[in-house]
C-alpha cells in the first residue's frame, strides 16, 4: 500500500465525529477522497508534500423546489431559459452582507400585503389632483392605492372597468419575501420599497411622475417632505406616445446624478419604443420583454433604443382582490412590459447589493453586458435578456469609476441616435391581457383586464401617463 493511501485510510479511521468530506489532490495530477481534512488531522500528512491542495467535497442538489413559497412552482421565469439564474443571483448578492437596497415604485402606489409590507420603507401620494387620486385631497404622504378603475364619471372614462393593483404587483416581483410557506417569491431580497403614487384612474401628468422621480431620489420637492430612503433603483412601469419631456428629462438626469438607476417599461403596442415617453427619455434603462420561448412578446415595443428584455408573459405576482376598491390581498398573473421592468429593477438592486460603490451607468453596462440571446422578430430588439448571476458577477469584480460613459443610443430630447452600435436580429425585446386568479378563491375571478392602449393628452406638454400592462 502506497504511503498515500496508508495516510488517507489514517484519516479515515480519525473522521468518526467529523461530517465534511474532502478532496485530495497532489502534485501528479491524481485525486482522492476523504471522509476527514487530513492535512488537519495528521502534522505529518503534510510533510509528505505531494499535496497540491485539499478542499471541501460539497453535496449539491437539483435546483428544483428550492423554495417552499405556494406558487413557487408557477413562476417558470425561475425554472425555465434563465436556469435559476435569480435564484442564484439573490443568494450571491447578499453572500458578503450586502445592504438593503430601496427601490422605488413609481405606479399607482401599494396595497396592503403580507409578501410587501415588511419591506416597504414609507413612501408619498404625488398626485396633485384630487378626483384622480380617489381620496379626498391632492398630495399626501399616504401611497396607497385607491383603486384605478374607470367609473365613466365624465371626469376620466379611461381605464378599465376593474382596478389592476398594478403597483403592488411590480412592488411582489421585485421583492416578495421568499420561503415563507406562503404565496410567491420576489426576483431579489434584502430589498426596500419605496411606493411613490402617480398613477390614478386618469393616468398621471408628467409633472406629477417626474416630481415623484425627483423627490424618490432625494430631491426636494415643493410641498413634499423630505425622503429619509432615497432610492438607488426607481422603477416606472408606465408611458405615453410622445417626446421626453424636458421637465421629466431634468428629473432624470437629477436622479442619475445622485447614483440612482431609472428602469422604464418601453410600452406594449408592438411598436418602435423611439415614439414613446420616458422610454426615449435620455439615461434610463429600457426594458422589453420577451416569453417562455425564449422570444420576443408579441406585445412588446422593440427598437434600437430598447436596453434589456425580461420575462414579461404570464407573471404571477401581488395584487388585491377588490374589484374597484381594496379588499383582501390576493395573487394574479399580468402579462407586460412593466412586469419586465419589474425584474430588471431587482437585477440592478442585486448589483448595488454586491457592490454598492457602483455608478448608474456601470450598473447599465453590466446589465447589458451579460445579457443571453433570445429571438427577435424585428430588425431590432434589445442587447439581449437579462441573465442576472452573470449580472451579479459580474458587478463583484468591476471597479466603481465615476468617469464610465455608458454608451446611451438616445440623443438629448429623446431623439433615436445614428449608429448607436446596437446589434440586431438576434435579440429580443414586454401587453395588457387576462389576468389570472391563483388565490384559491381569495381574488380576482380571472377577471380581464383590458387593453391600456398608450395615449397622450398634451396640455403644455404635461402628458397623461398610463401603466404599462
Amino acid at each position: 500500500m502506497s504511503m498515500r493511501f496508508l495516510i488517507l485510510a489514517l484519516a479515515a479511521s480519525f473522521a468518526a465525529n467529523l461530517s465534511a468530506n474532502y478532496i485530495v489532490k497532489y502534485k501528479d495530477g491524481s485525486s482522492e477522497t476523504s471522509i476527514a481534512n487530513p492535512t488537519t488531522s495528521f502534522a505529518s500528512f503534510s510533510i509528505s508534500g505531494d499535496i497540491e491542495y485539499v478542499e471541501e467535497d460539497r453535496r449539491l442538489f437539483a435546483h428544483y423546489g428550492e423554495y417552499n413559497d405556494t406558487y413557487y412552482s408557477n413562476q417558470w421565469y425561475f425554472n425555465n431559459y434563465l436556469s435559476n439564474s435569480f435564484y442564484h443571483a439573490r443568494e450571491y448578492a447578499l453572500a458578503d452582507g450586502g445592504p438593503n437596497v430601496t427601490v422605488a415604485i413609481i405606479d399607482t402606489g401599494i396595497t396592503s400585503h403580507f409578501e410587501l409590507n415588511q419591506n416597504v420603507v414609507g413612501g408619498y401620494d404625488m398626485i396633485s389632483d384630487g378626483a384622480n387620486s380617489r381620496d379626498g385631497g391632492g398630495r399626501d404622504s399616504d401611497p396607497s392605492d385607491e383603486g384605478d378603475f374607470g367609473d365613466n364619471s365624465g371626469t376620466c372614462s379611461a381605464g378599465s372597468s376593474s382596478s389592476t393593483w398594478h403597483g403592488t404587483h411590480i412592488a411582489g416581483i421585485v421583492a416578495a419575501r421568499s420561503d415563507n410557506n406562503y404565496g410567491i417569491v420576489g426576483a431579489a431580497k434584502g430589498i426596500n420599497l419605496l411606493p411613490v403614487r402617480v398613477l390614478g384612474a386618469c393616468g398621471g401628468l408628467t409633472s406629477d411622475i417626474a416630481d415623484a422621480v425627483r423627490w424618490a431620489a432625494g430631491g426636494s420637492v415643493r410641498g413634499a417632505g423630505q425622503n429619509p430612503n432615497p432610492a438607488k433603483v426607481i422603477n416606472m412601469s408606465l408611458g405615453a406616445r410622445g417626446s421626453c419631456s424636458r421637465y421629466m428629462q431634468e428629473s432624470i438626469d437629477f436622479a442619475k446624478s445622485q447614483g440612482a438607476v431609472v428602469v422604464v417599461a418601453t410600452g406594449n403596442s408592438n411598436a418602435d419604443a423611439t415614439f414613446y415617453t420616458p422610454a426615449n427619455c435620455r439615461g434610463v434603462l429600457r426594458v422589453g420583454a420577451v416569453n417562455q420561448s425564449r422570444s420576443r412578446s408579441t406585445y412588446s415595443n422593440f427598437g434600437s433604443i430598447v436596453d434589456i428584455a425580461a420575462p414579461g408573459d404570464g407573471i404571477l405576482s401581488t395584487v388585491n382582490s377588490g374589484q374597484t376598491t381594496p379588499s383582501t390581498e390576493s395573487f394574479a398573473s399580468m402579462n407586460g412590459t412593466s412586469m419586465a421592468a419589474g425584474f430588471i429593477s431587482a437585477t440592478a438592486a442585486m448589483i448595488y447589493q454586491a457592490n454598492p460603490g457602483l455608478y448608474p451607468d456601470q450598473v447599465r453596462q453590466i446589465i447589458t453586458q451579460t445579457a443571453v440571446s433570445y429571438y427577435c422578430d424585428k430588425e431590432s430588439c434589445s442587447k439581449g435578456a437579462v441573465d442576472p448571476y452573470e449580472a451579479v458577477s459580474l458587478a463583484y469584480n468591476t471597479t466603481p469609476n465615476a468617469n464610465f460613459s455608458y454608451k446611451d443610443p438616445v440623443l438629448v430630447g429623446g431623439t433615436a441616435a445614428l449608429n448607436d452600435g446596437f446589434s440586431s436580429g438576434n435579440k429580443s425585446g414586454g401587453a395588457c391581457g387576462t389576468i389570472e386568479d391563483v388565490s384559491g378563491g381569495q381574488g380576482g375571478n380571472g377577471t380581464l383586464v383590458g387593453l391600456f392602449f398608450i395615449m397622450a393628452v398634451v396640455i403644455f406638454h404635461r402628458y397623461k401617463f398610463t401603466k404599462q400592462l
